[in-house]
C-alpha cells in the first residue's frame, strides 16, 4: 500500500506544474485567428490583420492570443521583422516588406524574424498605447518551489517516507519540464 501512495503522490506531484500551465493558457481568453492563404499569402493582408488587432486592444485592453493558420503550403515564406528605424514589416518570399505602423506599440518578447506561416502569438497589454507579444507563454517556477522540493525530499528520507521523496522529485521534474516546453 505504501508503494501505491508513494507512486501516486510522485505523479500526481509531476502533474502539478502542468495543471497550471494549462489554466495559465485558459486565463489568455479565446484565441483570434488569422487565415494565411497557402497560395498567394499577401503581406497587406497580414499587416491588416495585426492593425485590426491593435484597434482591438485600443478598444479592450485584454490578454489574448493570436493563432496564424497558413495551412500546410511551403512554397513561400511569411515573416515578421523589424527595420533600422524601428518600424515592423511583414514579408512574403519574393515580394517586397510590408512596413504598417505599430512602432513603438509592439514590444517584441520574441526571436526576430518570425515565421508566420503557422504559428501563436501571446498578446499581453502593458499599458494605455503599448502590448507585449511572446511566441511562447511565459512560465516561471519560483525559487521557493524547488527550496520546498528540497526541504520535503530531505524530510522524506530523515522520516524514511517514501511519498515524500517521491512527490518532491515529482514536483521537481515536473517544474522543470514544463518550464523547459514551449506551448
Amino acid at each position: 500500500m505504501r508503494v501505491v501512495l508513494s507512486i501516486f503522490a510522485g505523479v500526481a506531484a509531476l502533474a502539478l506544474p502542468w495543471v497550471v500551465r494549462l489554466w495559465r493558457t485558459r486565463r489568455w481568453g479565446l484565441p483570434v485567428r488569422i487565415k494565411v492563404d497557402p497560395d498567394a499569402p499577401s503581406a497587406d493582408a497580414i499587416a491588416g490583420y495585426f492593425a485590426a488587432v491593435a484597434r482591438r486592444l485600443d478598444e479592450r485592453p485584454e490578454r489574448m492570443s493570436v493563432v496564424i493558420d497558413g495551412c500546410t503550403a511551403e512554397s513561400r515564406s511569411i515573416s515578421l521583422d523589424f527595420m533600422p528605424d524601428g518600424s515592423m514589416c511583414v514579408t512574403v518570399e519574393g515580394d517586397e516588406p510590408k512596413k504598417f505602423g505599430l512602432r513603438r506599440r509592439w514590444i517584441p518578447d520574441h526571436p526576430v524574424p518570425l515565421m508566420l506561416r503557422s504559428c501563436r502569438l501571446w498578446i499581453e497589454p502593458v499599458d494605455s498605447n503599448r502590448f507585449r507579444v511572446m511566441d511562447a507563454l511565459p512560465f516561471r517556477v519560483p525559487p521557493t518551489i524547488y527550496a520546498m522540493c528540497s526541504l520535503l525530499a530531505a524530510i522524506g528520507v530523515a522520516c524514511v517516507l517514501p511519498e515524500c521523496i517521491a512527490s518532491a522529485v515529482g514536483l521537481a521534474v515536473g517544474c522543470l519540464s514544463a518550464q523547459t516546453v514551449r506551448t
